[in-house]
């Protein structure tokens, strides 16, 4: 049973993303380059709080230049059934215009308190099965500006991993992201996110992460959209408080 539900998210990855890929038709896509670099702590506080904080800094290739950086916070809770609750913040800096060729740009800002709620599905001691659900509330302050509320954003991600052994990790991953708010008129859709990933953990709190994503986004015109393929580099840090049995 446990291989047929495995098998059924492995169908739903390209089917999930195949829906907005088809509104692609006859439409402008600007394709774009990245590389994005971050490092990912996470603080073990005991059998059920965790708190983690991540820094990233987005930038194009070819040409190189800024263009985003990202700063998130998060505290969650562990339930005993696989579930976890969470709420943060993520301090969101965007180089304007997105367009790497123009190399006088102007940084607008975003803030975006966040809500979680994840399940975790263990089939066996090599496969699991993450389920994630982000609610973000989106806050923006462009150039000589106040700071004025935006949208709110659903994200849902599905993610399989695979741990042949103990310090290797395979990662396969779709997100998909809904804007809902009076201000959106044809994104409604906003953009997917499809990757796949290595992680090694040559010691157990420490650890590398490589691999790709294609980032497909519609823009708020409707009839543009950005197609950008990202190689990602992670530095993982886990630091535990929890006590041990004696």
């Amino acid at each position: 049973m446990g291989s047929f539900k495995l098998i059924k998210y492995l169908v739903l990855i390209p089917t999930v993303t195949c829906i907005p890929l088809s509104a692609i038709a006859q439409k402008q896509v600007v394709h774009q380059n990245l590389l994005w670099t971050r490092y990912a702590l996470k603080l073990n506080i005991n059998n059920h709080w965790s708190a983690s904080q991540e820094f990233e800094e987005r930038t194009y290739w070819f040409p190189w230049r800024q263009h985003q950086f990202v700063s998130r916070s998060l505290a969650q809770y562990q339930f005993e059934n696989g579930w976890n609750f969470g709420g943060g913040f993520a301090y969101f800096l965007q180089a304007v215009p997105q367009d790497p060729h123009i190399k006088e740009y102007d940084n607008e800002l975003e803030l975006r308190p966040q809500l979680e709620l994840a399940y975790k599905e263990r089939f066996s001691e090599k496969f699991t099965v993450s389920h994630r659900y982000w609610s973000e509330f989106r806050y923006f302050k462009p150039q000589n500006d106040n700071i004025r509320y935006g949208n709110i954003r659903m994200r849902y991600k599905l993610e399989i991993q695979y741990r042949p052994i103990t310090n290797v990790t395979f990662k396969i991953y779709d997100e998909v992201f809904v804007n809902i708010g009076k201000n959106i008129g044809y994104n409604v859709f906003d953009q997917n996110r499809i990757g796949a990933s290595i992680q090694y953990m040559p010691v157990h709190n420490v650890g590398f992460e490589l691999g790709y994503l294609n980032w497909f986004q519609q823009r708020a015109s409707g009839n543009n959209f950005y197609n950008r393929n990202i190689i990602r580099l992670s530095i993982h840090h886990n630091i535990n408080f929890k006590s041990k049995a004696p």
